[in-house]
This record gives structure tokens, C-alpha cells and sequence, in this order.
């Protein structure tokens, strides 16, 4: 296999480094991570309901932008696809997946209303935990 290299200046290979610490991988990990960030398309914000009655939400977790999509209904949780894809009884359960599946080494548990962001509004979750 070849080796491609490409120069870096002092400050960019500082701030390359300081990632991959942060997120316990290689520069060249790091690297890979932050373009497959930035090239993964948005969903559309008219996608933040669908005919069911669901709601497009997110979360930022160890770099990576995780969907789902929340029933009010059940108050269940879809993850996916992605890092602990899958349906929860609750956002606090998909939340819990999410981290298991991107660092198995950190505690798991967390508020779920918390973690999950609604799509349109950029409001947490816990904005509509009463409605349905």
C-alpha cells in the first residue's frame, strides 16, 4: 500500500494531535473522522415529522452527529442508522446505546431528554416530553 503524506503546519498538526488525544485514536483517525463530519449531508429540516407523528432528533456525541427519530406516542426512541442503532422504550435507553457503541469505557448513563435535540427547533427533547 502506498504511503500518501501530506504536509501540515505546526499549528494544524498541534490541533490534529489534540483531537486524536481527545478521542483516544491516531492522527490519521482523527483526520478521517472530522472529513466524514463535514461531508455528511444535513437531513432536511422538512423532514422533522413524518406522517406518523415521529420527530427528527439529534445528539453530538465523541464527535460524531447521531439521529433518531422520537414517538410521542410511546416516548420511544429510534436510533439509527449508526452507533447503537436500533429502538428504545426511552430516550434515556437510546441515549445509553448510543454511548455503549462509541466508548464502551465511559459510564453509559444519561438523561435522555437531555441528549437528544429536536431537529427543527434545536431545542432539547425535554421541550416536548409532556405533549403528545
Amino acid at each position: 500500500m502506498p504511503d500518501h503524506r501530506i504536509a501540515l503546519g505546526p499549528a494544524t498538526y498541534a490541533k490534529v494531535t489534540l483531537l486524536a488525544r481527545a478521542w483516544d485514536v491516531t492522527a490519521d483517525q482523527a483526520v478521517s473522522r472530522l472529513i466524514d463530519h463535514f461531508h455528511a449531508p444535513d437531513p432536511p429540516a422538512s423532514d422533522a415529522a413524518s406522517p406518523a407523528g415521529t420527530v427528527a432528533v439529534h445528539a453530538f456525541y465523541d464527535g460524531q452527529r447521531i439521529s433518531g427519530r422520537y414517538d410521542p406516542t410511546n416516548r420511544s426512541l429510534t436510533v439509527g442508522p449508526g452507533p447503537g442503532a436500533g429502538r428504545y422504550k426511552t430516550p434515556s435507553g437510546a441515549a445509553t446505546a448510543v454511548l455503549q457503541a462509541l466508548r464502551p469505557e465511559v459510564h453509559p448513563n444519561r438523561n435522555g431528554w437531555s441528549f437528544w435535540f429536536i431537529d427543527d427547533t434545536g431545542e432539547a427533547l425535554q421541550a416536548i416530553r409532556g405533549a403528545s
